[in-house]
């Protein structure tokens, strides 16, 4: 819930695909199926992916035959975007061209008008961000902008632009979890205890997916894969205080 939402956006629908990490090994994990078949059952209004479709060097060509089978299993009413990840080679980010159906968000055509409400903007490295925003010109009037991200940790740049929302992956929410609130690592310079859910920095959100893919070790422990459906409300954000107002925050509700 967000008072950027605009009243036409008011239970628009977002998936979010993030961090399959394919090997050439092993070209359909469980976790893919899992998501074909689910995709096959779900529409929504937009799906976004948000980096991380292999895992290694060697990878590409089975992270481009994957990518390619979740993006037509996707039904979408106004299309899919994407960005990539860390971990996405030279070689697959010149390709990925090559993927019908999907509005990359590269440093070379950063934004995207979805609708007149709507703009999507993307970031494919921490610090272009910043400079999506300052080459793009302004949204239309009522119009919300929504992040797309790989990193979370964007979410200090995104509360200085006053973007109200991002949409990340990268921690993988630390993959494996001694508990709800512990990991012993994340791979993203947040504390381990925000590594997943939605995010809170000012007037900007930042919803983490604990992606599908794994890193280093094809295993998760307490931290099972995830693609989550988004549904914008428009509301106010709860209250707080003046002592938390700039220090980052778990959003126990959105």
């Amino acid at each position: 819930m967000h008072p950027a939402v605009p009243g036409a956006l008011d239970g628009f629908t977002i998936l979010h695909i993030s961090d399959l990490h394919v090997r050439r090994h092993r070209p359909t994990p469980p976790t893919i199926t899992d998501l074909l078949d689910a995709l096959g059952q779900t529409e929504t209004d937009l799906v976004v992916l948000t980096g991380d479709f292999m895992d290694r060097p060697g990878d590409e060509k089975t992270a481009m035959e994957s990518l390619r089978e979740v993006v037509a299993a996707c039904h979408a009413r106004l299309g899919i975007a994407g960005v990539v990840g860390n971990h996405d080679s030279g070689p697959l980010r010149e390709r990925l061209a090559e993927v019908r159906g999907v509005r990359w968000l590269t440093r070379g055509a950063p934004v995207w008008d979805v609708m007149p409400e709507l703009r999507l903007i993307g970031s494919e490295e921490p610090e272009d961000l910043l400079a999506s925003v300052l080459a793009s010109p302004a949204p239309g009037s009522g119009a919300m902008t929504i992040g797309l991200i790989h990193y979370p940790s964007e979410i200090y740049t995104a509360a200085d632009l006053g973007i109200p929302l991002v949409l990340a992956g990268h921690t993988h929410a630390g993959q494996f979890r001694v508990s709800p609130r512990l990991a012993p690592h994340t791979s993203s310079d947040l504390p381990a205890d925000l590594a997943t859910g939605v995010l809170r920095l000012r007037q900007t959100l930042c919803a983490v997916s604990r992606g599908l893919g794994q890193a280093v070790i094809e295993a998760r422990i307490n931290c099972p894969p995830q693609a989550p459906v988004y549904v914008l409300r428009r509301g106010e954000l709860p209250r707080i205080g003046a002592a938390d107002f700039n220090r980052l925050t778990m959003q126990e509700a959105w």
